[in-house]
Parts: C-alpha cells; sequence; structure tokens
C-alpha cells in the first residue's frame, strides 16, 4: 500500500493544477503532445548559456525573459492554444514566471515541462541547437530530428560529387548557394520552426552554409559525409553522379 500512495503521488505533478492555474507535465507527456496531430507550442525560458551547452526541444520558441516577454509579440494569437513552457530542471522556476505571463495575457491552455532540459536530455529526447548557432551533430542524432520533428537535411555537395545521397536530402550545392537570388529562394522554402540539418564531402562546407543560415535566425547543424552516415548504420541511396 505504501509503495501504491508513493507511485501516485510521484506521478500526481503529471497530471495536477497549480494554484496559479497552469498544469505540471513531464517530459513524456510533452513527447507524446509534440507528436500528435495537434502539438502544443513549446517555449524555452532558459538562459543562452544554457541553451549554448545543451541545446534546446526542438522546434521550441526561444523567450527572451521569462517574466518581462512581450506576450502579444511572442504568443499565438488564438488565446485557447496550447502552450508549454520549460526552463532548466525540476527546481528552475523561470518557466513558472513564464507561464504566469501567459495566463495573466488571456491564455487558458498553459502547461509547465517541469522536468526541463536536462531531464528532457536525460530521458534521450532529441535536442536542437538554439536558433542562432551551428552545431556539428551524429548522424544517428539527425536522424531522429527528422523521424521525431521534421528536420531537413540538406546535401551542399556538387552534383558530380554526389554518387550516394542520405535518403530525402535536399540538394543546395554551394555553387548556387553563392548566388544571393538562389540562396534567399532555397531560405523561403525551408520550414522556420524546423533544425536543418548539412552535410557535404568532409563537413567544411556544410559548418558553412549551417553557420551562414544561422546567423539568419534558423535552429542549424551539421554532420560530415555519407561515410559518417553510413558508419551509423543509417541507408543512403544513389545519387545522381555517375
Amino acid at each position: 500500500m505504501k509503495l501504491l500512495i508513493a507511485a501516485l503521488l510521484a506521478a500526481a505533478p503529471a497530471r495536477a493544477k497549480t494554484n496559479d492555474g497552469f498544469k505540471m507535465i513531464g517530459q513524456a507527456k510533452l513527447a507524446a503532445e509534440l507528436a500528435s496531430a495537434n502539438p502544443p507550442q513549446v517555449y524555452d525560458a532558459n538562459t543562452p548559456e544554457t541553451r549554448e551547452h545543451v541545446g534546446v526541444i526542438p522546434g521550441a520558441h526561444l523567450l527572451d525573459s521569462s517574466s518581462r516577454y512581450d506576450a502579444d509579440k511572442t504568443l499565438p494569437a488564438d488565446k485557447s492554444s496550447a502552450l508549454v513552457f520549460y526552463c532548466a530542471n525540476r527546481m528552475c522556476t523561470a518557466s513558472h514566471d513564464a507561464a504566469r505571463r501567459a495566463l495573466a495575457a488571456g491564455y487558458k491552455n498553459v502547461s509547465v515541462m517541469y522536468d526541463g532540459i536536462f531531464g528532457w536530455r536525460k530521458a534521450g529526447r532529441p535536442l536542437a541547437p538554439a536558433p542562432g548557432r551551428a552545431a556539428q551533430i551524429a548522424p544517428k542524432a539527425a536522424a531522429a530530428l527528422v523521424a521525431e520533428h521534421g528536420a531537413v537535411i540538406v546535401d551542399v555537395r556538387e552534383g558530380e560529387e554526389r554518387f550516394e545521397t542520405v535518403p530525402g536530402a535536399r540538394s543546395m550545392p554551394m555553387s548556387r548557394a553563392e548566388d544571393p537570388k538562389a540562396w534567399s529562394a532555397f531560405v523561403a522554402a525551408l520550414p522556420k520552426n524546423d533544425t536543418i540539418v548539412f552535410y557535404c564531402a568532409s563537413g567544411v562546407r556544410a559548418k558553412a552554409a549551417s553557420e551562414r543560415l544561422a546567423a539568419q535566425g534558423y535552429s542549424t547543424a551539421f554532420f560530415k559525409n555519407t561515410d559518417q552516415w553510413k558508419a551509423a548504420g543509417l541507408p543512403v541511396e544513389p545519387g545522381p553522379a555517375r
């Protein structure tokens, strides 16, 4: 009986409402909601230092302040939208401040993911670099971002180099990227809230493209090449080069 009570108490925060009016949910529930047909809007209330060293939940919006952000400019127009805020861990309350501000602005469906980014990482959930920062990523992590969060993979090699390609990867050769109009058209076709992952032949061009796009406010990452992808046990397909 004692074990049962303890288990129920441990599970209580995942479905309980606080006195402030927002709900408390764990990382597993948030992951399930993000995979649903109607995912919530997620907001990161962490410091730039935490984002730099740990990353963010893929697709999360970054708050410039947990207690002073502009709700009208930051949050969706529809006040019935599902919102989830998170910060570092169970001891961090920046997410609580952010949730209170959303409630004060008239939003009704507000939650805090109490495990924070460290709990998310500990559970093995995918992480994305914060927008504005390019980071090298392991191929398996990139594949997980594609499968679970709609990340886009881009091959920046020239056509003559593309003997093998990552399935589903888009092609944006660096020779074309040097054309401002071509680059602008490429960027305009990218999803703004998903991570863009680049690769090339050795990682040099992929890093350059990743940094360029990150400077435009996108969440980006890069890995070296298809050899690294294959070494991770991931599939490739024939490319157009002969």
